[in-house]
């Protein structure tokens, strides 16, 4: 696998800033930038189009193909792998008036794409709504209308096949494919892929019910009928969604896997999906394990440009902990990058990454059009930071996350679309972190595997559970572990259905002494404000105000007893734990999300002195700590205590990112690894 966590990301190429600089002096290992599909090929030759839109910065097909080629190859050069950008779907035009893809159509197949058209016309390549007519639609601000080209469509995946292979031709070392949120449409090809799905669903009884007729003939996406009863009408509607999502990955899997790869073996690939505010709804939730993200060498998140500010006095940091935890789990440790939109707190995003295994900058440069934005107001601290991430490699990877918590994610619920599947998950996560607990977060589905590697399992509101989980659950409880579940979790079994007696929270409350609680209701935080006009988020509580999680604390101090990690460092400062390959270190990431929020550039508030007691593996005596932070020209050794499993020390202070080493003595005697 080729990991990564220094890139760069632009929707369009720029033009000010230096890609091959950022490159050398940033240590860049991925930039990912230029767009290959029809969004390009559609508006490339019309100057009158803000080039953000075309997705490549200059005027025509073939002059941006031509500095693709010599920049890709500079790029490479310069020691990154560059991975190129296409739509799925949307793209912008007018059938009309001959605007876009339906205007270029002939020219670009006999001038640029390989191979001959899939159809004479760009619009039979299209979705479509009810009555045959193209699906369009306005979005302001956007060059004229917008249009989908449909995934059930072989002409429509054949154009992005051609349009691959001339991407490939230009250098590309890998795509990720964005704009691929569509569902089906009423056009021939989404029927006859709909009807083979709900066939394979529904007994004739119930689709009757739906349609009135079991006979699906052309069936196209429709409306269940009036009279239908709501439970199944509601899981046609959920049915509609996994199949819309499983087209998704089979149309992928055509494309970029079957074709890309054949071209190109070793092509890097990737989706761009939304996971917003850590909801169970995403693009591919409803795919089994077995295909989510299979076959993707990274793993990408957009998670909302509210992400991009936070409000410190409101309780809201717009921090990417718990979803970066959950992508390492799903993903396996694949790189993965969330994009926060942030274009201002450029350190900060780089830290949450590295802290978090993932991988920074996911930004889209748009500071080409402002004459007014300084060139090093970026490039000193991005470029900082990535070097640094580049110094520590041995450090941060290979490693594996030292935690104390297993924290256990219903992936059950998200892909029986249950959408409020995770909401205890996310208060119990930020209680977490906030009290500074080393926590992982563990697939429901990993429980039999991964049990036993933690102190302590909590599973918020986590319904669905087979048998071989609850026995994990209760041989971790036997062999001194401790379990917190809250509320209805064990209720159901893992295809959903209602638990034969005794129920889950019976069969484990014979092991209280054990170590095994209970707690009834997560208490939600109801409360809000305007993060920006227009848009509220939850706003959250101070500890002290908050008698649920003063309480939910308690529960996990009384049974787990003393927190691997403590510190005086407050909430907004994040910590997580990696063990480099070799065990000769711990390493501690630390993470300060205090920054003047009112300035136009980023202004971290420096935090510490910072006193740290920290467990140390059993049998392992502390040679030396070391502090390093980007902001130093050397590490600084740290004075030490080492007594009763666990070392103290003291941080002199915190800028934004900053690594404690607590390097051991080997069992030869020797000391722990010279930097």
């Amino acid at each position: 696998m080729f990991w990564f966590n220094r890139m760069a990301e632009h929707w369009v190429v720029p033009q000010r800033l230096d890609l091959v600089e950022h490159v050398r002096r940033g240590r860049l290992e991925v930039v990912q930038t230029g767009t290959f599909g029809p969004q390009f090929y559609g508006l490339a030759d019309d100057p009158s189009v803000d080039r953000q839109w075309v997705g490549m910065p200059l005027v025509g097909v073939s002059a941006n193909l031509d500095h693709m080629a010599e920049l890709i190859s500079r790029l490479q050069e310069a020691g990154a792998r560059v991975v190129g950008q296409m739509s799925m779907s949307w793209h912008y035009g007018d059938h009309e008036r001959g605007k876009g893809l339906f205007g270029v159509w002939d020219r670009i197949w006999r001038d640029e794409l390989p191979g001959e058209p899939p159809c004479d016309d760009a619009g039979l390549a299209q979705q479509v709504v009810a009555g045959g007519q193209l699906r369009q639609w306005p979005i302001e601000g956007r060059p004229y209308r917008t249009y989908s080209g449909c995934m059930c469509n072989p002409h429509w995946l054949d154009m992005l096949k051609a349009m691959l292979e001339r991407a490939i031709d230009v250098g590309v070392d890998g795509i990720n494919l964005h704009h691929n949120f569509e569902q089906l449409c009423p056009c021939a090809f989404c029927g006859r892929f709909l009807t083979a799905w709900l066939g394979e669903r529904f007994d004739d009884a119930d689709l009757t019910a739906l349609f009135g007729t079991a006979d699906l003939g052309g069936l196209v996406a429709v409306t269940p009928l009036d009279g239908c009863p709501p439970a199944l009408n509601q899981r046609y509607s959920l049915e509609l969604q996994r199949a819309a999502h499983h087209r998704r990955k089979e149309a992928f899997d055509e494309i970029l896997i079957k074709h890309g790869r054949r071209l190109k073996p070793d092509l890097l690939l990737g989706q761009w999906y939304h996971k917003y505010d850590f909801g169970p709804s995403d693009e591919r939730s409803l795919l089994p394990s077995d295909l989510w993200a299979k076959g993707e060498d990274f793993i990408w998140y957009s998670q909302g440009a509210h992400k991009g500010r936070s409000s410190i006095r409101n309780g809201y940091l717009a921090d990417m902990g718990l979803p970066a935890r959950f992508v390492y789990a799903a993903g396996g440790g694949r790189p993965f990058i969330l994009n926060k939109y942030d274009s201002r707190r450029w350190r900060l995003s780089i830290a949450e990454a590295a802290a978090n295994h993932g991988a920074a900058l996911g930004f889209h440069w748009g500071q080409d059009g402002d004459a007014d934005f300084a060139l090093e107001d970026y490039c000193g601290p991005v470029f900082r930071y990535q070097r640094f991430l580049a110094q520590q490699q041995e450090l941060i990877h290979p490693a594996r996350p030292w935690s104390q918590i297993g924290l256990v994610y219903p992936r059950r619920g998200e892909l029986a679309g249950d959408g409020g599947c995770t909401d205890a998950l996310r208060r119990i996560g930020r209680l977490l972190e906030d009290g500074h607990y080393l926590f992982d977060i563990v697939l429901d589905e990993q429980l039999e595997e991964r049990a036993a590697d933690y102190e302590m399992l909590i599973l918020p509101e986590v319904a669905r559970l087979s048998d071989g989980e609850i026995a994990a659950l209760q041989s971790r409880s036997d062999r001194g572990g401790h379990v917190l579940c809250t509320g209805e979790t064990g209720a159901l079994d893992s295809d959903g259905k209602s638990r034969l007696q005794p129920s889950l929270r019976e069969r484990l409350s014979l092991r209280e002494r054990l170590g095994v609680s209970w707690i009834d209701e997560v208490s939600p935080v109801r409360a809000s404000f305007e993060l920006i006009p227009g848009f509220e988020v939850p706003r959250v509580p101070e500890l002290k105000e908050d008698a649920f999680g003063q309480y939910f604390l308690r529960q996990v101090e009384h049974q787990l007893g003393p927190n691997w990690l403590e510190t005086d460092a407050p909430w907004h400062v994040r910590v997580r734990a990696w063990m480099p390959t070799g065990d000769s270190a711990l390493v501690l990431h630390w993470v300060n999300y205090r920054q003047d929020e009112n300035s136009e550039v980023e202004v971290p508030w420096p935090e510490g002195p910072l006193q740290v007691r920290c467990a140390v593996p059993a049998n392992r005596a502390v040679d030396r700590i070391e502090w390093r932070y980007p902001e130093m020209g050397s590490a600084l050794t740290l004075e030490h205590s080492q007594q009763d499993g666990s070392v103290s020390f003291a941080i002199p202070q915190l800028v934004v990112y900053g690594m404690s080493v607590i390097y051991f003595k080997q069992a030869d005697g020797t000391h722990g690894a010279d930097r």
